[in-house]
């Protein structure tokens, strides 16, 4: 039965299903040797790619591994045009995990929207979080041939959230540029835990995109919605260009981070949407220690932790490796200023820990906060737990369904071969009665001139007996 007529693919549109592989094993090859499809390191020698055969369609499963495949289905143009390499990165795996998607079943543009992404907040040395990648960009399937019929995944910006365009408004000849990878020998691949469970999908699914909770503001962190505020901030009226961005990495980071205004980290740029927020560190003031009378103003403590200290006066005497202390610091030696530098020291301290109290009180209710959030995050933990337990029936389902829809195909292969078997039988048959009642016809027609033969030779007796007679 073709795959096309199959239960298992009708819901795929048929654009997809009218799509066959175009790349030669020998394109492949040269493409492996250059570099573009892996990464560092001995990963060309863990993998092998392989042209798919005219009959593949990129939706097709791996029916001898119907659960996790020992191959990987892959777009040409993931590599070509955006610079993403195998493995996938950390984030592009949770992202996929997260959204429930195959990366083949993504549209380039997704691909692309994906890459910049990362680019960007790596170049800012923000947080990579699936969660503001989803509250930021919507992936959803067109539904071009009915709600029925499922295509490409695409994505769309939120609303007053544009911070990317598209790379290509129509992007074309990328549907037949389908191959396969597959670990070499007993080497774990990528898509695969140590306990061997898969990371992502791998196969095409008619309710990819559907399994995942749409984000909202209102369900991010404080760090998620600085993130996501801070793209909003810098990016939403320069609308990013995918395509300038992957051409040239390099230059598209030094440009990011001049609009950033030479500002990293998600600290040092929450200033831009926390206008009133402080980026300083306050300065600790300790008295510095010296010959005079009169105690002199306290110096702070400089960022290192260093104490600055006045030229010619306190510690600046203090020399030698050895950290002796120079003779000249101890020749107008007072035991009274140890006392008022002592009284002074204890007076400054109650006057800082006044000033921390504040400090204290608000790290006090961080503290509740976190131990709260601990408590949130446990929860979370065992709804996803539940929520993966949940998906692995529902998919032991649909492997117990693929098994008895595999064993009825068989039981109705078996039942064709009968029925042709029984035609054959029937028509030997049929040949042998008309062979007998050919034979009867012949055997009926002998014995019907045998009839008439005697019948004639009784009448001929019968007319003799009667001139005898006469």
């Amino acid at each position: 039965m073709p795959y096309e007529l199959s239960p298992i693919y009708r819901w795929v549109s048929r654009d997809v299903l009218g799509a066959p592989p175009i790349l030669s094993q020998a394109y492949l090859d040269e493409l492996k040797l250059s570099e573009v499809i892996f990464g560092g390191g001995d990963m060309k020698g863990r993998y092998r790619v392989e042209a798919s055969c005219p009959g593949d369609r990129v939706c097709y499963l791996n029916l001898d591994h119907p659960t996790v495949p020992n191959w990987l289905w892959v777009n040409k143009v993931m590599f070509t045009e955006f610079g993403i390499r195998v493995p996938f990165t950390d984030f592009q795996q949770r992202l996929l995990n997260r959204a429930s998607v195959a990366p083949s079943q993504l549209h380039p543009n997704v691909c692309s929207v994906i890459r910049c992404f990362e680019l960007v907040t790596d170049s800012l040395r923000l947080p990579q979080d699936p969660e503001v990648f989803l509250y930021l960009f919507t992936l959803f399937s067109p539904n071009t041939e009915g709600k029925t019929k499922k295509g490409y995944m695409s994505v769309r910006p939120g609303k007053h959230r544009k911070i990317f365009g598209l790379y290509e408004d129509s992007f074309h000849d990328f549907k037949g540029c389908l191959f396969k990878i597959f670990p070499v020998g007993k080497h774990r691949p990528f898509w695969l835990s140590l306990e061997g469970q898969g990371r992502f999908p791998r196969y095409w699914s008619r309710d990819a995109g559907m399994d995942y909770v749409p984000v909202t503001y209102k369900g991010l962190n404080a760090d998620q919605k600085d993130t996501a505020d801070i793209l909003v901030k810098l990016f939403s009226e320069r609308n990013l260009k995918p395509k300038t961005i992957s051409s040239n990495p390099s230059e598209a980071r030094e440009a990011i981070v001049d609009m950033a205004g030479k500002e990293v980290t998600l600290e040092r740029l929450c200033p831009l949407i926390h206008p009133g927020a402080s980026q300083s560190v306050p300065a600790i003031f300790v008295p510095a220690p010296g010959p005079s009378k009169t105690p002199v103003e306290p110096q702070p403590i400089l960022a290192g932790g260093d104490v600055a200290f006045p030229e010619g006066g306190g510690l600046s005497n203090v020399g030698g490796a050895e950290g002796l202390v120079h003779e000249e610091v101890l020749k107008d030696y007072d035991p009274m200023e140890s006392i008022r530098w002592a009284e002074w020291a204890s007076h400054r301290a109650a006057t800082i820990m006044k000033s921390i109290e504040p400090w204290l009180i608000a790290a006090d209710q961080w503290e509740g906060r976190c131990v709260k959030l601990n408590g949130d995050l446990k929860a979370l933990d065992l709804q996803r737990i539940e929520a993966e337990k949940e998906k692995l029936v529902a998919e032991q389902a649909r492997v117990k369904a693929k098994g008895d829809l595999k064993s009825l195909s068989g039981k109705l292969e078996a039942l064709e071969r009968e029925k042709v078997q029984e035609a054959e039988r029937r028509k030997d048959r049929k040949s042998e009665l008309e062979g007998e009642i050919r034979d009867l016809r012949k055997s009926v027609f002998d014995e019907k001139a045998r009839a008439d033969k005697v019948e004639a030779s009784l009448a001929k007796s019968e007319r003799s007996h009667e001139e005898v007679v006469g």
